[in-house]
């Protein structure tokens, strides 16, 4: 037990360990390009997000039959439904960007990778616009 006091005694005559705290003004993210796109893309999430939840509650209205529902058609609901789709579209855009980043196949060249996804992305819009144009009719 002796010792062990001894060590402990050792142990408080060395000062405590620093501890770094990087400091980061607050526009940070203002200085480079790369930066504000990137703080940019992480907040589209959020307009999306509130735009997907109206859409639960819209689709909780119009649950209870036809006869009650009127799908609101304000110009500021018309902004922001255009705002958050030019919102979608930049963050698709940036994450199929990635593809070929995130992506490896042994033979096949990243940009190849890239725009198969954007090929991808392009028939799967096709598709889903016919499926609601002929429900439409």
């Amino acid at each position: 037990m002796k010792a062990l006091g001894g060590a402990e005694a050792a142990d408080s005559t060395h000062p405590p360990p620093r501890v770094y705290k990087p400091e980061m003004p607050r526009g940070w993210w203002l200085r480079q390009r790369h930066y504000f796109l990137y703080i940019i893309r992480e907040f589209t999430a959020l307009p999306m997000a509130l735009w997907l939840l109206w859409l639960l509650y819209e689709i909780q209205r119009a649950s209870n039959g036809p006869k009650g529902y009127y799908p609101p058609s304000s110009p500021a609901f018309i902004v922001f439904s255009i705002i958050v789709l030019a919102f979608a579209l930049y963050h698709t855009y940036t994450f199929l960007s990635l593809a070929g980043v995130i992506i490896h196949i042994k033979g096949v060249p990243s940009r190849l990778i890239v725009l198969s996804q954007f090929a991808a992305w392009l028939v799967a819009s096709a598709v889903i616009a016919a499926v609601l144009i002929g429900f439409a009719r």
